[in-house]
């Protein structure tokens, strides 16, 4: 991972998710659309990019809870050298969510913005609203298969 901070501060237009895939991938943030500018058709522009990077969208991942009983174990999901993207409520914002990196043990690696508030922060008991999970797409297709019993 390449730590790359978010360009845009911004309630409504920030650029963070845009910023943690790119330090994800290695890439210049400038070669990571910022999906938040697309409106409602953010997500196929998403899926085809993570596609024609080699990686795959496999779902959201939501810790195990009273009222989320099917969640996911957060060790086991696709990941990315063991880290995710994952939401949490903005630090810098009122009332919107911001995305950092976390390790397998929700542990922030990664705040891509400027103040670094979440950063070296676990946030499975405090803060995880979610998790994105991604994973190269042999990998994913690996996981799919056992899980499909086949």
């Amino acid at each position: 991972m390449k730590k790359i901070n978010q360009i845009i501060v911004d309630r409504l237009k920030g650029d963070c998710t845009r910023a943690c895939l790119a330090s994800l991938l290695e890439l210049d943030i400038y070669l990571v659309p910022n999906f938040i500018e697309l409106g409602g058709g953010w997500f196929d522009s998403f899926w085809k990019f993570l596609r024609d990077n080699g990686y795959k969208y496999y779902g959201t991942g939501w810790i195990k809870s009273d009222d989320r009983p099917y969640g996911q174990i957060l060790y086991e999901s696709p990941n990315i050298d063991g880290l995710v993207i994952a939401s949490v409520p903005s630090k810098t914002f009122d009332n919107i969510g911001h995305s950092v990196i976390m390790n397998l043990d929700g542990l922030v690696i990664h705040d891509p913005n400027p103040n670094k508030a979440w950063e070296e922060i676990n946030i499975i008991n405090c803060g995880l609203q979610h998790w994105m999970m991604i994973g190269k797409y042999d990998e994913v297709a690996e996981i799919e298969v056992k899980a499909s019993g086949v």
